[in-house]
């Protein structure tokens, strides 16, 4: 296993475990909070915020305050493995390599919105899932002990289920950060294009497939702008909508209808607009390489 590979697989468990730490002690707590009610007391609203209270504090803050060091520290990873990237395709830039304040600032605000992504997972993609079985607990009449039984086979069915998630997450962010480490590094070997690196094989997307036939010559510049533009996201002042709208406006990922086929059903190109660098799609694989010469004018 190469270093890349051992770098995703430690994001990988870092982020599995803790959400897994953190959904036992939001169920034990949960739990915990039911059998200590007054036999006498039903469920009401206040009993079901308390809940939701629980939950949140467990899969939100405190699972973001348990990655945050090792997020922090493998970012950092990414971006160095970026800049040794370029440094190897350019060895006579030797300045590449050197850990300077411009790859300081990359890597903090890589980190920043990262941690704010993160924090957000489960306001995003799991509270409402929750607040719909406390709801319905209240409308049908639930029994404490009906809800505990519940809410127990919810926790379960997210730990379960989870590991795909956070293993995706990983792959993601192991591309997206070594790609702006490599963008940060193009830029200080004064480099003007980039091409792609397709993998090909029986896992390749149609939308790589794409790319890859396009063989398209990237500018620098338009890149390090979309770059800069998305380092520029505020997440203290932004909500997670608006934040998901930036990023989707600046660098949308490219759609299925976008994809252009030959007569044969071959792809052969992508139309309209998308990021510029990698990761094109969820699970991409295709990564960026150091563009030296041209011989034709780019597309």
């Amino acid at each position: 296993m190469n270093y890349y590979d051992k770098l995703m697989l430690e994001y990988y468990r870092v982020l599995n475990n803790a959400w897994k730490t953190e959904i036992k002690d939001a169920a034990r707590l949960a739990i915990q909070m039911l059998s200590d009610m007054p036999r006498a007391e039903k469920l009401n609203q206040d009993s079901i915020d308390k809940l939701m209270g629980i939950i949140n504090t467990q899969l939100g803050n405190d699972f973001a305050a348990l990655v945050n060091e090792p997020t922090k520290a493998i970012i950092d990873r990414y971006v160095r493995l970026g800049l040794k990237d370029v440094q190897v395709q350019a060895p006579t830039k030797t300045s590449i390599g050197l850990w300077g304040i411009e790859d300081q600032h990359l890597s903090s605000t890589i980190q920043k919105q990262q941690l704010f992504w993160i924090g957000n997972h489960f306001e995003a993609d799991v509270r409402q899932n929750f607040a719909d079985t406390l709801t319905k607990a209240i409308e049908q009449g639930y029994t404490r002990e009906m809800l505990a039984d519940t809410l127990k086979d919810q926790f379960n069915d997210l730990a379960n289920r989870s590991s795909h998630y956070w293993q995706g997450l990983a792959e993601h962010t192991a591309l997206r950060i070594r790609e702006f480490g490599r963008m940060q590094g193009y830029k200080k070997a004064k480099a003007r294009y980039y091409k792609l690196v397709v993998i090909l094989d029986d896992r390749t997307s149609d939308i790589c497939r794409a790319l890859a036939a396009q063989d398209k010559i990237y500018p620098l510049n338009d890149a390090l702008e979309v770059m800069d533009n998305l380092m520029a996201l505020d997440t203290k002042s932004n909500s997670l909508d608006d934040a998901r709208e930036y990023i989707k406006a600046l660098a949308p990922w490219i759609k299925d209808d976008q994809i252009e086929y030959d007569s044969e059903m071959n792809p052969v190109g992508v139309s309209g607009a998308h990021t510029p660098f990698p990761p094109f799609h969820w699970k991409c694989r295709t990564t960026t390489i150091l563009k030296k010469k041209i011989s034709r004018r780019p597309i």
